[in-house]
């Protein structure tokens, strides 16, 4: 596996190269497919200072996908996904309107939102992520009245 990524990330690929890249990764699964967009929304969150989110998603990569010999190729697909949002933002706002919800349906891809956003330059963004998930959770798991009463009675009287 090529782990050092030793090459710039590339900003423009052509069609062909999308479509080989996203071959190459096109079967790893919903887990990995769920990675690549949080780490590309991640990336492009952070676009004032691309260079340094690239570096840490290499190092993010490494450590969760070094035993899958697949890291370079998710490397790939994370920079054609940002350079997409690049060239069109309103697919980038998309994708992270679906990243809040992959990370409400699964929680543990927080843990790279955290990884990710590091730092004090990261607060706000990490804030935005926190408020976004903590409020679709308050609203997926919130009660009805006929249940809250429903609950209630039954904590009174356990059977």
């Amino acid at each position: 596996m090529a782990e050092n990524f030793l090459q710039k990330p590339q900003r423009r690929f052509s069609r062909i190269q999308k479509f080989i890249i996203r071959w190459k990764t096109r079967s790893l699964g919903s887990d990995v497919d769920a990675f690549i967009l949080v780490m590309s929304v991640l990336i492009y969150m952070g676009r004032s200072d691309l260079e340094e989110r690239f570096e840490r998603a290499k190092e993010i990569i490494n450590t969760r996908f070094k035993q899958f010999n697949m890291g370079f190729a998710l490397y790939e697909r994370i920079e054609v996904e940002v350079a997409e949002f690049l060239a069109n933002e309103a697919l980038y706002i998309r994708a992270r309107d679906k990243v809040f919800e992959e990370i409400v349906r699964d929680i543990q891809l927080y843990g790279i939102v955290l990884d990710m956003l590091q730092g004090e330059k990261d607060i706000s963004k990490l804030q935005l992520v926190r408020s976004v998930v903590q409020k679709s959770y308050d609203d997926e798991y919130q009660l009805t009245k006929e249940a809250k009463r429903i609950l209630e009675a039954q904590e009174k009287n356990p059977v």
